[in-house]
C-alpha cells in the first residue's frame, strides 16, 4: 500500500499531470502492461488568429486500438484552426457558423477515412471475388511502408470526440461531443453560488432516446440493438444513418457517434473480406462473426456532432471535460448525469474559492483533484488499492480529465 507523499506523487507521475495555460490535464490508466497502455487523448491549444488569441481544448476517447485516436489527434485540430482562421479572416463570425465549423471538422476527418478505403476497394462487386492472398497483399502492405495497412486501422477502430473553443473577447463557448465524453461548465453567479451546465450530449446506448433512434432507422431490425449496443457489440450509438449504395458514399446527411468504427458504417462484405484480412485485426472483446450478419443496411452510427453554445458574460466560469472512465469511476453513487456535473463543478469550485478553502491552490493540479476524489478521496487505501492492483489487464478504464479556469 502506498502511503502519503508517496501516494500523490505517484498518481501525478501515473496520470501524467500537466498545466498549460488555463488548464489542468490528467491523463490516467494505472494498468502496467505496455499493451494495455490508455487509449485516451488530449489537446490544448491557445491559437493567436487575426482577431486575438482563440482557446482550443479536446478530449478524445480511442477504442479497438491507437490507429484512430492518434489520426484524429493529428489532423482534427489543425483542420478546426485553418478553417476557423479562414472564417475570422473574412468576418466577424455569428454564433451559427462557429457551430457549423465544429461539426463539419468533425464529420470530414471520418468521411475522409471512409474515402480512403473506397478508394482502394470502389466496387464491392469486384472485390468480393479477389482472394484473400490478393486482398491481404494490398492491405498488408507494412514493408512497403504501411500506407494502406494504416488506411485500414483507421477504420477498424474508433474514437468520440469533445471539443471546446472560447473566442478572443472570453465571451462565447463553443462545446461539440461526438459519444459519451461529457462537459460540464460551472459560472460563478454574482450571488457566490455556481452554477452547472451540462454542454455534451450522451451519445450512448443506455440513452434511451439514442436507442430509439438507431431503432427508428433500422424498424425491421430488431437485434440492431442488443445489451444498449449496437449489435450487441458498440456502445456509442446513435443512428439516424444512410450509405448511398449505388456509389458507397456517405450522403452528406448521414452520421455517426464515434469517428471511425467502420464496421458499423460500411456494408458486411467489407469487414469479412478486407477488415478481417488485416494483420493487426480487430481488438473487440465479441466474435465478429457472433454479431456481423446483424449489419444489413449500414451505417449504424453517425459522425455528426452535437453542438452547444453558452454566453460566458464575463463572470468567472470553470469547463471540466472528461473521457467517460470519470463516470464509471462514479458508478456507485448512483448519481444522475446532470448531479454528478454538478458535483464535479461544486468540488472544484470548493478548491477555487479561497473563501471555501484554506489551501493555498496556485500549485493544486484541478484534473489531479478530482481524479483524487473519484479513486476515493481522503481514503487512502481505497486510492492505493485503485494505483496498485498487480494485474495484465486493466481494473479500470482510461480516464482524462481537464479543468480549464475560464
Amino acid at each position: 500500500m502506498l502511503i502519503e507523499p508517496l501516494l500523490s506523487s505517484e498518481l501525478d507521475r501515473l496520470a501524467a499531470a500537466k498545466s498549460f495555460s488555463n488548464t489542468d490535464c490528467a491523463s490516467f490508466q494505472p494498468c502496467p502492461n505496455p499493451e494495455k497502455s490508455s487509449q485516451d487523448r488530449y489537446a490544448v491549444n491557445d491559437w493567436p488568429l487575426c482577431n486575438g488569441t482563440w482557446q482550443f481544448r479536446a478530449v478524445l476517447d480511442g477504442h479497438g486500438g491507437h490507429q484512430t485516436v492518434d489520426h484524429t489527434l493529428n489532423t482534427l485540430p489543425s483542420l478546426i484552426r485553418t478553417d476557423l482562421q479562414e472564417l475570422v479572416s473574412e468576418m466577424e463570425p455569428s454564433v451559427d457558423a462557429v457551430s457549423q465549423l465544429l461539426m463539419d471538422a468533425i464529420t470530414s476527418v471520418d468521411d475522409k477515412i471512409s474515402k480512403d478505403v473506397l478508394e482502394l476497394f470502389p466496387d464491392v462487386n469486384a472485390f468480393v471475388n479477389l482472394s484473400d492472398d490478393v486482398v491481404c497483399a494490398i492491405i498488408n502492405d507494412q514493408k512497403s511502408g504501411g500506407k494502406n495497412a494504416s488506411v485500414i486501422s483507421r477504420c477498424m477502430a474508433g474514437t468520440t470526440v469533445l471539443v471546446s473553443l472560447v473566442d478572443p473577447s472570453l465571451t462565447n463557448l463553443w462545446v461539440a461531443s461526438l459519444g459519451d465524453c461529457q462537459a460540464a461548465l460551472g459560472i460563478h453567479q454574482y450571488d457566490g453560488n455556481w452554477e452547472t451546465l451540462l454542454l455534451s450530449s450522451f451519445h450512448n446506448g443506455e440513452n434511451p432516446s439514442e436507442k430509439e433512434k438507431v431503432s427508428r432507422q433500422h424498424p425491421d431490425e430488431v437485434e440492431c440493438m442488443l445489451e444498449n449496443r449496437v449489435f450487441g457489440a458498440l456502445a456509442v450509438t446513435r443512428g439516424e444513418c444512410s450509405l448511398d449504395l449505388a456509389t458507397w458514399s456517405v450522403r452528406a446527411h448521414s452520421f455517426s457517434i464515434a469517428i471511425g468504427d467502420h464496421l458499423f458504417k460500411l456494408p458486411a462484405s467489407y469487414t469479412e473480406r478486407i477488415f478481417m484480412n488485416a494483420k493487426e485485426g480487430f481488438q473487440f472483446s465479441k466474435n465478429i462473426q457472433d454479431f456481423l450478419w446483424r449489419n444489413k443496411t449500414p451505417p449504424y452510427v453517425s459522425n455528426r456532432a452535437d453542438v452547444q453554445h453558452t454566453r460566458l458574460e464575463g463572470k468567472e466560469a470553470l469547463l471540466v471535460m472528461c473521457s467517460d472512465g470519470l463516470l464509471d469511476l462514479y458508478a456507485q453513487s448512483q448519481m444522475e448525469l446532470t448531479a454528478l456535473a454538478d458535483y464535479w463543478v461544486q468540488l472544484v469550485a470548493r478548491k477555487t474559492c479561497s473563501s471555501h478553502s484554506q489551501d493555498k491552490t496556485q500549485n493544486v493540479n484541478l484534473a489531479i483533484y478530482l481524479l483524487r476524489d473519484a479513486l476515493g478521496g481522503d481514503d487512502i487505501d481505497a486510492v492505493s488499492r485503485m494505483m496498485t492492483v498487480e494485474m495484465e489487464y486493466r481494473w479500470m478504464d482510461d480516464t482524462t480529465i481537464l479543468v480549464q479556469k475560464l
